[in-house]
């Protein structure tokens, strides 16, 4: 697309408090805007007649998601986590210095740690799944520093 920017990505959400502060005081994104929606034109463009919903937008490290909570219709929670081979969006992802203490800090918070998809990839890197309060994969990935993101560093080092 020409002429054309990043938006936000929109993550649709049962509990907004809930997941407002998880997305704030456990993740660290910050507020930007929140607003109502319930008109006919929006219920047109999200393809659900009548809908009624709450936007909060969020950004962190210049990254702007949208967290959306319906009032109408009620949101379809789904019984079980997606998995990542399912079609739409699979995971958020972050990178930090020090895995273990960043795991131990979300358990302290009461974050739901996967301990079996924590594992030492074949390029060096360590990753293990957090998930958010509805149950949404989120990736944490550890890298030596925070200067370069993973695949760029991983390119770098495949030049070499």
């Amino acid at each position: 697309m020409r002429n054309a920017r990043l938006l936000h990505y929109s993550h649709c959400v049962s509990n907004l408090e809930r997941s407002r502060r998880f997305y704030v005081e456990v993740l660290g994104f910050e507020v930007v805007a929140e607003f109502e929606f319930d008109d006919p034109a929006t219920a047109k463009v999200m393809d659900l007649p009548g809908c009624r919903f709450t936007g909060v937008f969020m950004q962190r490290d210049g990254m702007r998601i949208e967290l959306i909570a319906f009032r109408e219709p009620p949101p379809e929670a789904t019984s079980r986590p997606r998995r990542s081979n399912e079609v739409g969006h699979s995971h958020l992802s972050f990178y930090v210095t020090d895995l273990e203490a960043t795991l131990r800090e979300l358990r302290a918070q009461g974050v739901r740690v996967e301990d079996h998809t924590r594992a030492l990839l074949p390029s060096g890197i360590e990753c293990c799944v957090v998930r958010d309060p509805d149950g949404f994969a989120i990736e944490i990935v550890q890298m030596p520093t925070l200067d370069l993101l993973p695949y760029e560093a991983l390119a770098g080092a495949a030049g070499d």
